[in-house]
């Protein structure tokens, strides 16, 4: 949520909030501390798994599939399947390990900020199995998780849009200036689905005429705050994000087992806040979205919460894998936790593997379409 070395850039947000009415293109840590981040600039990484394609959808656990249905449909993405009836998938109970569950789902689309390929969002709602209701999580807490979207022009605009709607939860963000009025061209604001999922959203700005063309900008672990592609090209999705605890371990997985661009770690801790942006191709593109890992001080010493993959408001990020074989021995030669019965299972004709990350065990499937 709040990038390092002002790759998410919300630092310069708050300061610019005093007095003048406008926010510049950065990001604020918190109200009462002050960000410890070091720029940094370091070569490219090794070269990515080649059998990793990138990241190709978020999943997320409702409560309510028709309700959260209209809610992604205000902020303009789109059904392009289901919601079907209540079904019992055998595939999907083996993948999520839900013997016997009930479930529906929905595959949602949106417009990528970095790309025409648009990115998905499924949404699932559980039944007859025993499940918790994740709702109440914060925005830091372990295990949970945000996306990111970016918007053309003033998000008060959204703002308003969902309040009319009867829609709009702005959720306190680890202290961070989020409030339902303000004066001025708004830059940023937070808010948050039925079930938990907080939204954060950044404008793009629309250039005026005679404006000169904008600098050119780099989506990769090596950009600087005066490179750094921040936004993306258009509205549209921009990245995930989940916390952790040992961001060596974390980072070390996202990198080495899902082909993440992340910069070193040298220099970059210490803060209350720091957040580890990876660059991953959007499968079947040749742009990069980001993931986004969150190290919050106030998480220090603290277990995950004991989540299941069939809760409300659990969340987990889908990768594309060309070879699931080779990509899923890398992910437990790096402690990977398996969820999926038996491992790699046969997928709604492909087949899949529901891992878990061995930091706080966050949700990751990696998935094979059928050729």
């Amino acid at each position: 949520m709040l990038d390092d070395n002002m790759e998410h850039t919300k630092t310069s947000f708050s300061l610019a909030l005093r007095g003048l009415g406008v926010f510049i293109f950065a990001v604020v840590l918190t109200l009462a501390t002050r960000s410890l981040f070091a720029q940094s600039s370091s070569s490219q990484p090794a070269a990515r798994p080649s059998d990793v394609l990138g990241l190709a959808f978020v999943g997320h656990q409702v409560s309510d599939l028709e309700r959260s249905i209209k809610f992604f449909e205000a902020i303009d993405f789109k059904v392009v399947e289901g919601p079907g009836a209540w079904t019992v998938d055998k595939e999907l109970n083996k993948l999520g390990n839900t013997p016997g569950a009930e479930s529906r789902t929905a595959t949602m689309k949106v417009q990528s900020s970095v790309s025409d390929v648009p990115f998905a969002l499924l949404l699932r709602q559980y039944r007859g199995i025993a499940h918790q209701d994740w709702s109440k999580l914060t925005s830091w807490n372990l295990l949970a998780s945000h996306i990111d979207m970016t918007v053309d022009g003033n998000v008060s605009t959204l703002l308003d849009k969902l309040e009319a709607l009867n829609m709009l939860v702005m959720p306190e963000v680890q202290g961070l200036p989020n409030p339902r009025r303000q004066d001025g061209f708004r830059r940023f604001a937070f808010i948050q689905d039925p079930d938990g999922l907080t939204l954060e959203y950044f404008s793009k700005l629309i250039p005026k005429p005679g404006d000169p063309p904008a600098a050119s900008m780099v989506s990769n672990s090596s950009a600087t705050s005066a490179n750094m592609d921040r936004l993306g090209k258009q509205a549209g999705f921009n990245h995930y994000a989940t916390n952790i605890i040992d961001p060596a371990k974390a980072q070390d997985f996202y990198g080495k087992v899902l082909g993440g661009d992340y910069a070193p770690l040298e220099g970059r801790l210490g803060a209350a806040q720091v957040m580890l942006n990876g660059w991953f191709p959007q499968a079947a593109t040749n742009n990069n979205v980001r993931i986004e890992l969150g190290l919050f001080a106030v998480n220090a010493g603290k277990t995950p919460p004991p989540i299941n993959f069939q809760d409300i408001n659990a969340n987990y990020a889908g990768f594309q894998v060309s070879n699931i074989d080779t990509a899923y021995a890398r992910a437990k030669a790096h402690s990977a936790i398996t969820v999926s019965e038996g491992g790699i299972i046969d997928y709604h004709n492909g087949r899949a593997a529901l891992i878990r990350d061995p930091d706080v065990g966050g949700y990751i499937m990696l998935w094979e379409p059928a050729r």
